[in-house]
């Protein structure tokens, strides 16, 4: 287990970053959840980068095993991601806590009832190759089924199993270009990957469908996750308002303008930014009170309203905005970079961003789950490192019911990696 480092107390990154001394409330002795259904669960995550990498991730936090099998070359993409600290990307720190990876060589015969083997007790399997790969590989739904049929099989792909734009090389960003979405956000590039996040979503949300499914049934079932479908659903409300204004929708129609006075980004005398979303008539009339221009209540709209708030916004420094707001029932906020953001949740919400001492890469940042449920929201306390490339390996196989030597000799072929070597 993990040294604990969740801490209510206000500390600076800096501090935490270079491992200096400080205090945690959290113990060392915290135990798992008690009758965690997810416990019973194995999942074989055969996916690379985000899509299936965040949909395993609740299912992993939740105290589910989810085991990566990962190729005996690079395994899992996201690993080589920069930055990198001590070999370890961020990608797949943020990613792939609380798993175990499994390398191998599925092309390998002898590997490959190794997997089916492994199938046999698992639950759910989750993929992302290319349309006709698994099939290529002899370990597709029809096949496995045959093996374990209550094997719930999900995979993920552009457009797909039976689109052939799902075989065409496509990213995110090519999927949000052919939604529509790009032309209404002014081709900005988000900082997230919109539609790799609907993808993870809606998979971990069949998932559990499935499993409640086959908590009535017994029987296993097959998911083809679109990701150009998902993203579709979270492009729902703009569709519909496409429909609703007559099959047209343009940047200019779904926007406010860009003198909106109640909804807005605003300069303050510093320099900094302060955020107005005044959309409801009792705010924006208490925020003129409040200001000293009753004059604009029943007027937001008119010519110059645009102007008086900017000059309103940039009488105070951002930091007077925040001290001003704290008594205020507003709806503004100071915009603050990512460093005081993180500073802000690490002191007023530990139980969300928190730092775990990981054996390669010390002090680390990991995000928990949102999903406050009772008595079953996991704690960052807990968390395991993310695996090294066939950490598990052996453990694995041992559980499968492999002897040492039979291990050894598929380490030795370079067809099993990882779990070190113990024999000759």
């Amino acid at each position: 287990m993990l040294a604990i480092l969740e801490s209510s107390s206000a500390l600076s990154l800096d501090a935490m970053a270079s491992g200096k001394p400080y205090s945690s409330n959290a113990s060392s002795k915290e135990k798992p959840m008690k009758n965690n259904a997810f416990e019973k669960l194995r999942i074989i995550d055969m996916t690379r980068y985000l899509p299936g990498g965040y949909a395993t991730q609740v299912l992993a936090d939740f105290g589910a095993e989810v085991i990566k099998v990962e190729d005996t070359d690079v395994g899992d993409f996201c690993r080589t991601e920069e930055p990198l600290r001590n070999g370890m990307s961020y990608y797949f720190s943020a990613l792939c806590r609380n798993k175990k990876s499994l390398s191998i060589n599925l092309k390998d015969e002898d590997v490959r009832n190794v997997f089916l083997n492994l199938v046999e007790s698992s639950d759910v399997l989750i993929e992302s190759f290319r349309p006709g790969t698994v099939e290529k590989l002899g370990i597709d739904y029809l096949t496995l089924k045959k093996i374990n049929p209550s094997l719930i099989f999900c995979s993920l792909s552009s457009y797909g199993q039976k689109d052939p734009r799902s075989q065409k090389p496509l990213h995110d960003l090519n999927m949000q270009a052919q939604s529509g979405y790009l032309s209404l956000n002014g081709g900005v590039k988000a900082p997230l990957h919109l539609c790799d996040l609907a993808t993870a979503m809606v998979a971990c949300q069949s998932l559990l469908l499935a499993l409640l499914q086959r908590s009535e049934t017994g029987e296993g079932s097959y998911i083809d996750i679109s990701m150009f479908d998902s993203f579709v659903w979270w492009n729902s409300l703009i569709d519909s308002r496409w429909s609703f204004q007559g099959d047209d929708i343009s940047e200019e129609s779904i926007r406010f303008p860009a003198d909106c006075s109640y909804y807005n980004l605003y300069e303050t005398k510093d320099g900094g930014k302060i955020a107005l979303g005044l959309i409801e008539d009792k705010f924006w009339k208490s925020f003129c009170e409040l200001t000293g221009h009753p004059e604009l209540i029943e007027d937001r709209d008119r010519p110059g309203a645009y102007e008086t708030v900017k000059s309103i916004c940039a009488s105070k420094t951002a930091q007077e905005w925040d001290i001003w707001l704290e008594d205020k029932d507003l709806c503004m906020a100071v915009v603050i970079d990512k460093t005081e953001a993180i500073e802000q949740i690490l002191h007023l919400e530990p139980h969300m961003l928190a730092y775990a001492d990981f054996p390669k890469t010390g002090l680390t940042l990991q995000t928990n789950l949102p999903h406050a449920i009772r008595g079953l929201q996991p704690r960052i306390s807990l968390f395991a490192a993310p695996p090294e490339l066939g950490e598990n390996s052996r453990e694995i196989l041992e559980e499968l019911g492999y002897d040492a030597q039979a291990i050894d000799e598929l380490i030795d072929r370079g067809v099993v990696r990882g779990g070190g070597r113990i024999h000759g």
